[in-house]
């Protein structure tokens, strides 16, 4: 019994030291990834959240878009341009009641009614009924810009009624002078009280017209 006794225990004593310098590499190892994992990577929340990302806000267009979203939309009457070929002014005259009238604006046509929206943000300042256009709506952009909307049907604003760009604030309807005419709008713009042309605003931006 003791001769074996002096055998097996001098051998557990070297499986135990042996499991023993094993463990102690393995957790020197890991300790070592660990460091090195730590220098590439930074567990924080600066690490979660990108220091270079953009917070996502609302932006406001600097663009002016066109008084409609129907794509199909065409231009039936231009605005009459003293220094155009004389094939586009007649096409710029208005005639009503056996009389021409120099057209202030542009007028767009389709074959349906059509919804009608602000160009710019602003405010509604007026409302009228005309004998040839019915309603017409008028929104103050700024102290030097105007946009008039006129033979517009089912108004859904008031005077003083703040409106975004893009908003639809009503339809068209037929046009009374011309009944081959299924649904119109009369459009007119006014920089620093004289008519512009329209057609030439949907390239321009808001800064152009300060």
């Amino acid at each position: 019994m003791n001769k074996y006794s002096k055998i097996i225990v001098p051998s557990i004593y070297v499986g135990v030291i042996a499991v023993m310098i094993v463990s102690s590499i393995l957790v020197v190892s890991g300790v070592k990834n660990f460091l090195n994992e730590k220098n590439n990577y930074n567990y924080t929340l600066d690490k979660v959240f990108v220091k270079d990302t953009v917070p996502v806000s609302k932006t406001e267009s600097n663009s002016i878009v066109k008084p409609y979203t129907n794509d199909k939309v065409k231009v039936w009457k231009y605005f009459y341009d003293f220094e155009s070929d004389s094939k586009k002014q007649v096409n710029s005259l208005i005639y009503y009641e056996n009389t021409y009238m120099q057209n202030n604006g542009v007028d767009y046509t389709y074959d349906e009614d059509f919804e009608v929206v602000s160009i710019l943000d602003g405010e509604v300042i007026s409302i009228e009924d005309n004998a040839i256009y019915g309603k017409i709506v008028t929104i103050k952009h700024n102290d030097n810009l105007k946009s008039v909307y006129s033979n517009v049907r089912d108004v859904l604003v008031n005077v003083g009624y703040k409106i975004n760009q893009g908003e639809i604030f009503g339809t068209t309807t037929s046009y009374k002078p011309d009944t081959s005419v299924k649904s119109l709008l009369h459009f007119e713009v006014y920089y620093k009280d004289n008519a512009i042309d329209p057609e030439n605003l949907y390239t321009m931006s808001v800064s152009d017209l300060k």
